[in-house]
């Protein structure tokens, strides 16, 4: 009796595993469908409950009041971050749906995490050194927003999602400004697993091409010597080599000096306000693909799935090099004197490549105006070889200073320093310290809102050392640690992303103290008294300039703001270094 069950075990375990083979999940984008935010959430619930090895966890909240989930894929049940990095295996973190119209990477994931759960072409062994975490639907209130109008430049998938969240931010400008729920709970995300890779997934619909998939590559100037050397020579070009290998070839993202991509493209310059800048500033290898509008979706689905695989099978063979670049890149960051705030292109260096395009023209009649226009003859493929401008030369750099210090009243900003995992510490009473400060001279701002933000451009400033009054609780923030390129870029006044620019310390723009013509007269004739030396640099001012000498308010506004009538904290950054 016990033999017969013990066999119709084995019976039903060999079902079981053989059933365990197949798919779990099914998904329509040969049928140019895109599933609703529920579909993905209760496909990935699927995967989770009938896979040990992998988990679907809540992770913080979103605007529109859902949970941000991670959908963790290890080799065996273990699912804290810690205890994986401490095993030395490189994190690989895949973000989706930051344009739910752009839903490519959100099917993309689905299959990818099925096929390689179920060891689809043995895919199961990149798990052996890394562990793949996906964020299923990032822009939840923008997919739920779902309907056949969201994206007129495309004609399938048929309904798509809204590019806005439910704050109507584009999530892909906020990742250092934190203005969202959904970048709140991402910075922590990304801090916890301090990815090595990160992929973000995109659609674009600029010029027009024989590719289905164009990929945005890190930066590879953002990086300290090791890392842009391992960039260059390893990982853009191998992966280039892998995907030119399968179905699908893949070509730098067409960002054009002119319409016809045949004159010329540039590497994508990401700022930290884009996820794959972001990333940046952490050392991690942050990239972008951005799938072709105008091809077919099920292509355009296939291919970033292609990609995802490419990149795990990357990653995963390059796991201890890409954790020792990183480590090696961090030290490098540290021991350096100097550090590189903006970048322009250097049109003396290109590489060359065979790029797929279509011919242009001025002359393609619309067929809804009848007008002329410009456009794209897809009647004329062309195969050219074309340059690539991949290397930035740096237009401004600043000495590293050894300490920031940062008022405690500024606590939007120490939330996020917080979030993002930087070491400080408070002082414990009251001191005068010396520091250098910043003084705003001239900026920018935009006429319209952007994101939100008046965010502010052509930033030029001064310095001064002066004795300043600080206050116990105040913080003091070692420059020189982890997070130091997230220091540098945030609380640098002139950075491309920082805080100032982003309107964090708008305030001290204002003038709060002022005075009146009549109320200031005695004020000033006292001072003038009580200075002989300023006095006479006064008279004289008013000998040598007639106009000067006839205003009233000009000289009484030269007095005020030339003598400590003046607020000193009056356009002064309220970040201070120490050297």
């Amino acid at each position: 009796m016990t033999r017969h069950i013990f066999t119709a075990l084995l019976i039903l375990c060999g079902a079981f595993l053989s059933s365990a083979q197949q798919p779990l999940i099914e998904l329509r984008y040969e049928e140019n469908y895109t599933p609703t935010y529920s579909e993905v959430i209760e496909m990935y619930r699927v995967l989770d409950e009938n896979y040990e090895n992998a988990q679907l966890v809540e992770r913080g909240t979103t605007d529109i009041g859902k949970p941000l989930h991670t959908f963790i894929i290890n080799s065996e049940p273990e699912f804290d971050p810690q205890t994986i990095k401490n095993q030395g295996k490189s994190v690989l973190l895949i973000n989706n749906g930051i344009h739910p119209g752009e839903p490519e990477g959100i099917d993309a994931s689905l299959q990818f995490a099925d096929d390689i759960l179920r060891n689809k072409n043995g895919m199961k062994s990149w798990l052996e050194n890394t562990v793949i975490v996906i964020v299923p639907v990032y822009n939840i209130g923008g997919h739920l927003n779902r309907g056949p109008y969201n994206r007129a430049n495309q004609a399938t998938p048929y309904e798509t999602g809204f590019r806005g969240n439910a704050k109507n931010l584009d999530l892909n400008r906020d990742f250092t400004k934190c203005d969202s729920k959904n970048a709140l709970s991402f910075n922590r995300i990304f801090q916890e697993w301090d990815p090595d890779v990160f992929l973000d997934t995109h659609t674009t619909n600029g010029s027009d091409h024989q590719y289905s998939i164009t990929w945005i590559t890190p930066f590879p100037d953002y990086f300290p010597p090791t890392q842009e050397e391992f960039l260059r020579k390893q990982m853009i070009p191998d992966i280039f080599e892998k995907m030119d290998a399968g179905n699908y070839k893949l070509t730098p993202y067409v960002n054009w000096i002119f319409h016809d991509p045949s004159s010329g493209i540039l590497l994508w310059q990401d700022a930290p306000r884009y996820s794959s800048g972001y990333a940046s500033l952490f050392n991690s290898y942050g990239m972008m693909t951005e799938n072709h509008v105008y091809k077919h979706f099920p292509d355009r689905v296939k291919s970033c799935y292609q990609f995802i695989t490419t990149l795990a099978d990357f990653t995963s063979e390059n796991s201890k090099e890409i954790i020792a670049s990183r480590k090696h890149g961090n030290e490098e960051l540290l021991a350096m004197k100097t550090y590189p705030l903006t970048y322009e292109v250097d049109t003396t260096h290109y590489t060359t490549f065979t790029f797929d395009g279509y011919g242009t023209s001025n002359e393609v009649i619309d067929k809804v105006t009848g007008l002329p226009r410009f456009g794209y003859d897809r009647s004329k493929p062309y195969s050219k070889e074309i340059r690539y401008y991949d290397v930035y030369t740096t237009l401004n750099e600043i000495k590293i200073p050894e300490y920031y210090v940062l008022p405690q009243a500024w606590t939007e900003v120490i939330e996020r320093l917080k979030l993002n995992g930087v070491e400080f510490r408070t002082l414990e009473e009251d001191q005068v310290l010396e520091v250098e400060v910043d003084y705003i001279d001239e900026y920018d701002s935009a006429k319209r809102p952007y994101n939100g933000h008046y965010f502010h451009n052509n930033v030029s400033t001064h310095q001064e050392i002066q004795n300043i009054q600080y206050y116990a609780g105040d913080l003091l923030v070692p420059v020189r640690q982890q997070k130091m390129k997230y220091l540098l870029e945030m609380l640098e006044p002139k950075a491309m992303d920082s805080f100032f620019r982003w309107n964090f310390f708008d305030s001290v723009l204002d003038q709060r103290e002022y005075f009146s013509p009549y109320g200031f007269e005695e004020n000033a004739l006292k001072y003038l008294n009580d200075h002989p030396v300023f006095k006479k640099e006064f008279e004289a001012k008013r000998a040598d300039d007639p106009e000067f000498a006839k205003n009233h308010r000009a000289q009484l506004t030269y007095i005020y703001n030339n003598t400590e009538w003046a607020e000193k904290t009056f356009k002064r950054y309220p970040v201070a270094r120490i050297y």
